[in-house]
């Protein structure tokens, strides 16, 4: 999918032209190739299809009160957001008690009722990151206490083909949450296994680190890259 920017002439556009659909949302004007939509069932995506839909339940339960309080959040201005071409828009407080309740729920914790109260933390500081074929271990590390006592850690990741590479080649998938590590590094093992099979010598890993709150707010990324070791 791509962002559009209409200049005097045309200002806007819906619908399919030579197999282009024009649409758009919160963030602006966009363009996608028409295709028949697939009903994808990997067990990733039902899960998540499954919290989505509990997640729009709950809205529909709150009180007036309570949606008011997240609109008025969503429309702080500590939540602008930026689309691909710089624009800043908002999304609604409906959007981000759906994004901020799956993000509570990467990190096996509970969705709720009220908007953050805190502010957003700022990015960690990532000390080394190895990805490893094999049965090697895979892991981050980080300073004592970058984490604990406070927040949780989101890891997003992808995998590319080439060694020395510095931009991230495919749009990166959570690879997890863990709730408050402690120590110095975390094992990311069996994570990355789950998610790509054993990666392989030549290949390149792309992560981003973030922090998140307790209430589901999650900091700026970290981004970091290494070529996959044996």
């Amino acid at each position: 999918m791509a962002i559009v920017v209409f200049g005097g002439v045309v200002s806007g556009a819906r619908g399919t032209i030579a197999g282009v659909t024009y649409s758009a949302n919160k963030a602006g004007p966009y363009a996608k190739g028409w295709s028949r939509g697939a009903n994808v069932r990997s067990a990733l995506q039902t899960s998540g299809r499954g919290v989505h839909s509990v997640l729009a339940g709950s809205w529909r339960a709150l009180s007036a009160g309570e949606r008011t309080a997240w609109d008025v959040w969503a429309a702080d201005p500590e939540q602008e957001l930026t689309n691909a071409l710089g624009e800043a828009y908002y999304i609604s407080g409906f959007l981000w008690s759906i994004k901020i309740g799956r993000w509570l729920d990467t990190c096996g914790r509970a969705a709720t009722t009220s908007p953050p109260t805190s502010p957003a933390q700022p990015a960690p500081t990532i000390l080394t990151l190895r990805v490893s074929g094999g049965a090697t271990t895979s892991r981050i590390t980080y300073a004592l206490n970058e984490f604990a006592p406070v927040c949780d850690c989101v890891i997003e990741m992808a995998i590319g083909q080439s060694v020395g590479g510095i931009a991230m080649p495919v749009p990166p998938i959570v690879l997890g949450g863990w709730q408050v590590p402690g120590g110095t590094s975390l094992d990311i093992s069996a994570e990355v296994l789950a998610r790509f099979g054993a990666p392989q010598v030549g290949q390149r890993a792309f992560a981003l680190v973030r922090r998140q709150t307790l209430e589901g707010y999650r900091s700026a990324p970290t981004a970091i890259a290494v070529d996959v070791v044996a």
